[in-house]
């Protein structure tokens, strides 16, 4: 009884115009929350809800951001003063959406749905995060959402997340290593990713390959083959790339001067189709080698197709113009090619080669 007085009390209070007496008003009421916390479907639990809702939504932002830290520890806390202060700039709803057990998977997914990058990367560090809630988090956030989500161990990540979250590595190295650290990375999955990580990431994916069942294994690299193969399917613009490069080695004019010189002019779908039919790779590999934001895919392509040192060299200064000191990259990148053994770079084109009948003429 005592407790409701004092709330009817202070509700009272609360229709104070004092900036600073509501500040301290909102104080008080969480304290005599904190005191003496009523049974979480009683009247004065709802009333309590009301009351700091109110206080808070016309109270200066660092005493809500107090008042987030406060309750975003508390189980049994307010809904819908828990959800305000979700919703609330970041400064304040970070806390609550860290770390709050009050907010269900329904209010996860609502604010997720109508909220931006800060919010949804506050969401993605919870101590858990459901299937769900991780899908729409994907669905939503930019790359450091992402990032920051696969780094979780906390959260549960679904095969259509995964999927989604490994074509966009292709273009955002900065997914590589969380994903090649994730232990229920599906094996297909982190075949897609060979031929885009750098050498170190390659080496712990094959170590990963090592100890699968290997017609398991096989079972993996086929299904990655043939979801790569479906995207470049229908292309037109590979079909007349590789129609391209077929008459040029009739020619006897497919070179790697001719690479070169495709590759001066940005015409990356006929560049792709030329390297891949040198290194008697696949389109799709050569093409990912090409344009991966790591060089080392590219060395891979290189070194396993026989193709020599000062090529590789030139496309990959080529491939970098414009971004560093030309003179520089070509030393760093002769290293990293002799660094590469033939036999190691033919071991790992075994899993990211496609089938045969995929091959660029």
């Amino acid at each position: 009884m005592a407790v409701q007085t004092n709330l009817t009390k202070l509700v009272d209070l609360a229709k104070e115009k004092s900036s600073e007496r509501r500040r301290e008003l909102l104080r008080e009421v969480t304290d005599h929350f904190f005191e003496a916390p009523p049974e979480s479907a009683s009247p004065a639990f709802a009333e309590y809800d009301g009351v700091l809702s109110r206080l808070a939504a016309d109270t200066a932002q660092d005493a809500r951001e107090e008042l987030a830290r406060r309750f975003a520890d508390a189980p049994e806390a307010p809904h819908g003063l828990v959800m305000q202060l979700a919703r609330d700039v970041i400064e304040v709803a970070a806390p609550i959406l860290q770390k709050s057990t009050a907010l269900t998977e329904a209010d996860l997914l609502a604010i997720a749905e109508e909220s931006g990058g800060s919010h949804l990367k506050a969401i993605s560090e919870r101590e858990t995060v459901s299937a769900a809630v991780s899908d729409t988090l994907v669905r939503r956030g930019d790359d450091e959402v992402v990032a920051t989500l696969v780094k979780n161990r906390g959260a549960n990540i679904s095969r259509k997340a995964f999927e989604t979250i490994t074509e966009r590595a292709e273009t955002n190295p900065d997914l590589h290593a969380p994903l090649v650290d994730r232990q229920e990375m599906p094996a297909d999955l982190l075949n897609d990713l060979m031929t885009v990580v750098e050498t170190r990431l390659r080496d712990r994916i094959l170590q990963r390959f090592d100890e699968i069942d290997p017609e398991e294994l096989q079972k993996a690299i086929d299904a990655s083959h043939s979801r790569l193969e479906a995207r470049m399917s229908n292309d037109k613009d590979v079909d007349e790339g590789k129609r391209y490069i077929n008459a040029m080695k009739l020619r006897r004019q497919l070179d790697g001067a001719l690479l070169i010189r495709l590759l001066r002019e940005n015409q990356m779908v006929r560049c792709a189709a030329g390297l891949a039919a040198l290194a008697e790779v696949d389109f799709m590999t050569a093409r990912r080698a090409l344009e991966s934001p790591s060089i080392d895919p590219l060395c891979l392509v290189c070194r396993a197709g026989g193709l020599d040192r000062t090529l590789f060299v030139t496309l990959a200064v080529l491939r970098n113009a414009g971004k560093g000191d030309a003179l520089r990259d070509a030393k760093e990148f002769g290293r990293i090619f002799d660094e590469l053994s033939e036999h190691e770079a033919q071991r790992a084109m075994r899993f990211m080669m496609l089938r045969k009948n995929a091959k660029a003429a």
